[in-house]
This record gives structure tokens, sequence and C-alpha cells, in this order.
């Protein structure tokens, strides 16, 4: 009897999804945004549908897929990811994680494989969303899920992004074996409370001169820079906090947190590899079959994908504007009588979302790896 009804639960949690977070059955006009995530959402979140269809599943279209990826670009151990005999691992974690060029392919091929999952188990195709939502190199995965670029190509240009990054980091700051210190480099994240957003924001720009690198919600911006330099300028920050704050004119005490990266995301440094980036994008077709909202200002491309492709090499070395993309999904002055559905591979996008919109009843924010998983 228990088994049967876990079993009806299922089905009946499936039926839920398939209705409720993915497709059309209300009068209202639904607004649905894909997201694909940055390389600093890896987590083991990321591979477990993955994980549970080649592992318990022993299913062949994702067990083949593996095996052509790795074969595919076997500079990265591919394989040892889509696995959850040897993923996580802590050992892993530490150092091959710690390459960007190893973690870029991953998060673009994971992203792949999870919408892929979910067109299998809900029957939901992405190019049915009305909009594509990528988050950094989630822009060259958005490209690569509506088939604007091969998979192939888009992780051999992933792997490319991140040597070229590593490459730049090492022309800057290497020692004379050729080792970036793991100190040299840092991105921190500052969070505070929403009202201080165009206040604090100015400060850090404007006053402090940090390197925005990220402006991922009214509560969260992330620095980039030399580790020295970004501890120096935090130093600042919270001399100017302490003065404000008593004077009542920020509410917020900026919490810091020092991101597990050594590579300075979205930095100017990285200006001198765009050229070489850009040469490497090959694209399958120039018309999008998904609008892509661009991190680099905001602005919807409807059908140029050259235009996507050159905004995303653009904000290699200019801040992801990550709110104004959001912005622009959901108006402010929203008269519509319409529902806004926003699609996550990952726990960081959906909760950077699902803060922005936290008073907004329009909208709804969904981790479908975390509502695949009820269902399994």
């Amino acid at each position: 009897m228990k088994s049967s009804f876990k079993i009806r639960a299922k089905k009946v949690h499936m039926n839920y999804i398939q209705k409720r977070a993915l497709h059309v059955t209300s009068r209202l006009c639904n607004v649905v945004t894909a997201v694909c995530p940055g390389q600093g959402n890896i987590s083991p979140h990321l591979f477990s549908l993955a994980h549970h269809q080649i592992d318990q599943l022993k299913n062949s279209k994702y067990q083949e897929l593996i095996q052509w990826a790795q074969e595919t670009l076997p500079e990265v151990p591919i394989a040892k990811y889509f696995s959850g005999k040897t993923y996580p691992d802590a050992v892993l974690s530490q150092n091959e994680l710690s390459q960007t060029s190893f973690v870029q392919p991953l998060v673009l091929l994971s992203t792949y494989i999870n919408y892929s999952i979910f067109k299998d188990m809900f029957d939901w195709d992405i190019k049915s969303a009305n909009y594509l939502l990528g988050h950094s190199l989630g822009e060259l995965s958005a490209l690569v899920v509506q088939d604007v670029i091969s998979l192939e190509e888009g992780l051999r240009v992933a792997y490319q992004r991140g040597k070229l990054m590593e490459k730049a980091l090492l022309v800057n700051t290497s020692d004379i074996h050729g080792n970036i210190p793991k100190d040299d480099w840092g991105m921190v994240a500052l969070m505070f409370q929403d009202r201080d957003f165009k206040s604090i924001t100015k400060v850090c720009q404007e006053d402090i001169h940090f390197n925005i690198a990220n402006v991922n919600g009214y509560g969260q911006i992330v620095v980039s820079g030399h580790a020295a330099e970004l501890r120096e300028k935090i130093a600042v920050l919270d001399q100017i906090q302490k003065e404000l704050v008593r004077s009542k004119q920020w509410r917020s005490k900026i919490r810091k947190v020092w991101l597990d990266t050594k590579v300075p995301a979205h930095h100017p440094i990285f200006n001198d590899i765009k050229e070489e980036l850009k040469s490497m994008i090959h694209l399958k077709s120039d018309v999008l079959y998904v609008p892509v909202v661009c991190n680099l200002n905001g602005l919807v491309v409807m059908k140029n994908s050259q235009r996507v492709v050159d905004n995303f090499v653009d904000v290699t070395s200019k801040p992801v504007q990550f709110v104004k993309c959001l912005e622009t999904i959901v108006p402010f002055k929203n008269e519509q009588d319409e529902t806004y559905k926003f699609l996550n591979v990952s726990e960081i996008t959906y909760g950077l979302i699902k803060r922005v919109f936290a008073r907004n009843e329009k909208c709804e924010v969904y981790d479908l790896i975390s509502e695949a998983e009820k269902s399994l």
C-alpha cells in the first residue's frame, strides 16, 4: 500500500510540474523564462538528475552522451562528474574545480543535459520558452540549448574561454614557475538590505572604485579584483558604512562573503582576450529560436544570434547586469494580466530571482531539479 501511495504521489507531483510550471493551463498569459547558470553555480545539485539517469536508470541516451562529450573534450575529466560514484568528492572540488577551464564546460554540459531530461520527463521543449536568460557563461549555454551553437562547439568554446582567462591571469600575476598565487585574485559578494541598493552601489562604484562584476539583485552585488586591493577597499567600505549607519542614511550592515574562486570574473583584465574569444565562436544559425535577454545591458535580442555572441564576448570584462535583465522581463508597471515564470536548474539563480521577486505575486520561480527529484 505504501509503495502504491508513493507512486501515485510522484505522478501527482509530475502533473503539478507539467501544469503549473511548464505549461499554460489558466486564462492568464504566461511569460516563461528558462535560466542558464554561470560557472559560479557549480555544485552536486547541478548534476543530480544526470546521476540518476546514468547510475540508477542506466539510460543509454545519457551514458552515450557523456562518453561522446568525454571523447570530444579529453582535456576535461567530464565522465567523473556525471557519475555519483566519483562526484561529489572533496579532492576533486579542491583541485580540478579551481580551474575555470574545467568548470565552464561542465556547467554548460550539465545545463544542456538537465533541460534535455526535463523534455523527456515532462514533454516540455526549451524552445517553447518566451525568453532565455543566461548568467555570465550561461549566455553561451542559452545559445547551445536552443541549437544556435552546436553542443560540440559550445563545449570547446567554454573550455577555451576558461583557458584564455587562465592565461590572462598567468601573464599578469604568475610567479617564475607559472603558478597563480592562490591569494592574488578574488571575488567578494556584498549583501545588504534592498532599500540601500542604489546608494551602496553608487558608493562602491564611484567613491571606492570597486570593479563590480555582477549586479545580482537589489540586495547583492559581487566585486572582483586583486585580493589585497579588495581587502583595502572593503576596509574603506566598512568605515563609510559605520558613518552612514550611524547617521541613519543606511540601514544596512553589509555582509561580505569571499567566493571560492581565484578568477576575478568580469574584470577589465580580460579585455585582451575578447578578440580571440570572438573568433572561436561559430554559429549554426544566424537566427535565434528563442529571444535572449543579454547580461551586457539587460536588453532583449529577438533574432540576431551574432549580436548575442558579441554581447557575450563583451561582457567578459564588464559587469553582469542581472537585475536589468529581470527588470526587462518583468516591467515595474505591469498592467497586463500576465504571470511570469522563471525556470532554473541551479540553486544559485533560483535564490537570486526568488529574492528579487519575493513580493511580486505575478512571479513564480522554480528550481526544476528539486521539483523533478520529488517525482523520482
